[in-house]
């Protein structure tokens, strides 16, 4: 059974000033839990539920220091985050990443208002598996360690190089200065079919209702568009970014 504080603690690692606050996040799912253990990142305390068999590959992760507990009926009820609780969770604390942590010889990702946590977490999913790290995000952007997003990026958060600026633009400008070129995916511009994507490429994505910033758009090198063949009226941004990023990768 959890303690009450405990308990308080979980429940306030939902809400994203607290995971600012202790610098912490939830993980669930052996997926999850097997990929937060692996990554290096600090896990503090990890929750079974009293009626699930541990995970076979637990015990191999035990000495890297989690503090294990085991979580009631009750426990559950109050601090699961969906609607069935996968049997285990886990609080990690928050890696601390600057842009100086990139890979300068590598395509980066940038997403410029992007909220849906789905969308993020397919978008993060997605460039682990077409092998792109570099994600940079904006300020207004959903926050990276939602529980949504962590979800949904199904272990690749923890494979990925996720820096949230402060100030988009700027963060833009240094890399062009680094001979970056910064693309912007919009509904006009050149066709990706004739665009030829290096490793120096910033690809940006802008928020599914109002697209890139004007303020993104006075620093693009470039604006490219994926040609449309049927009616439909747009495109989601994580489909848009898996067709950018097979495009980058093959």
């Amino acid at each position: 059974m959890l303690t009450e504080n405990i308990r308080k603690h979980i429940k306030k690692l939902t809400q994203k000033k607290y995971r600012e606050e202790f610098r912490e996040f939830l993980v669930e799912g052996v997926k999850g839990v097997e990929e937060a253990l692996v990554s290096g990142l600090e896990i503090t305390t990890i929750i079974l539920e009293d009626e699930k068999t541990v995970p076979v590959e637990l015990p191999l992760f035990v000495d890297a220091g989690p503090t294990v507990l085991y979580a009631s009926k009750s426990d559950v009820k109050e601090i699961k985050t969906t609607e069935t609780f996968p049997g285990i969770m886990a609080i990690v604390k928050m890696p601390t990443l600057s842009l100086t942590d990139f890979d300068f010889e590598a395509p980066i990702i940038c997403l410029d208002g992007v909220k849906d946590p789905g969308n993020l977490g397919t978008i993060i999913r997605s460039a682990d598996w077409f092998g792109v790290k570099n994600i940079l995000l904006s300020e207004d952007c959903v926050d990276t360690y939602n529980e949504k997003v962590v979800r949904s990026t199904m272990g690749s958060i923890f494979r990925s190089k996720i820096f949230e600026s402060k100030n988009l633009v700027p963060d833009l400008k240094i890399l062009q200065g680094k001979e970056y070129t910064v693309v912007g995916m919009q509904m006009a511009g050149d066709s990706i079919k004739d665009l030829k994507f290096n490793k120096k490429t910033v690809c940006v994505f802008g928020s599914e209702s109002h697209g890139i910033s004007i303020q993104v758009q006075t620093v693009l090198n470039q604006s490219c568009t994926i040609p449309r063949i049927g009616e439909a009226e747009s495109l989601n941004v994580a489909i848009a970014a898996g067709i950018v990023l097979s495009k980058i990768a093959l």
